[in-house]
């Protein structure tokens, strides 16, 4: 039993040195502290925010019928995340993860807490794990992840890493990892992107 050990950790030394030269920087986001650009009284109390990010990537955030929509950088609203939420009502966790490499973030990970309801019309609560591939306008959700799946944090990263670079966001549908089962679209919409751009500036 001992010797089959060596070559299994042998094996595993290039992943974790690969995971090495991958980071995370946190920010912080809540939107009293940003800076609101539109009020949209006509969607119940909507509304579109810019929010500090990090380095030149900024959060935009728009809100309305009770659902919010994330874009990131300068090119927010001519991403495909500008038309991407969830059909329950939503609202965005307090923090945003950006995965690093090199220096530049390739990928994001924010709570989503929505709020479904079953099928007598009770609402319920649930909470989602976004992972976003960052790109210029290739910005676009690329996994799900139900906040109670086994080690929810550590698979959204390792979605983040591994997926973000070559996901299409124009035809591959994103991931979901949840007891509850199911594919993405049974949860959120705007998937794969329709073309742009999805918000006027």
């Amino acid at each position: 039993m001992k010797r089959l050990l060596f070559p299994i950790v042998l094996a595993l030394l290039p992943v974790a040195a690969a995971a090495d030269d991958i980071t995370s920087l946190y920010s912080e986001l809540d939107l009293k502290a940003c800076q609101q650009l539109a009020l949209f009284e006509d969607e119940g109390g909507g509304g579109e925010w810019l929010c500090k990010g990090i380095r030149d990537h900024d959060v935009r955030v728009w809100e309305g019928d009770l659902r919010s929509y994330v874009g990131f950088g300068k090119d927010a609203p001519a991403q495909c995340a500008a038309a991407q939420t969830f059909g329950a009502f939503n609202s965005l966790g307090p923090r945003v993860e950006w995965r690093m490499k090199d220096g530049k973030p390739f990928a994001t990970i924010l709570r989503w807490l929505t709020q479904p309801s079953d099928a007598n019309g009770n609402p319920g609560k649930q909470n989602w794990l976004v992972v976003t591939r960052l790109a210029g306008k290739e910005v676009c959700h690329i996994a799900y992840i139900d906040t109670k799946y086994t080690d929810a944090n550590e698979v959204a990263r390792q979605r983040a890493d591994e997926k973000a670079a070559t996901f299409d966001c124009a035809k591959d549908m994103p991931e979901i990892f949840s007891s509850l089962g199911g594919t993405a679209t049974d949860y959120a919409s705007g998937m794969p992107c329709p073309g742009g751009p999805y918000r006027e500036e």
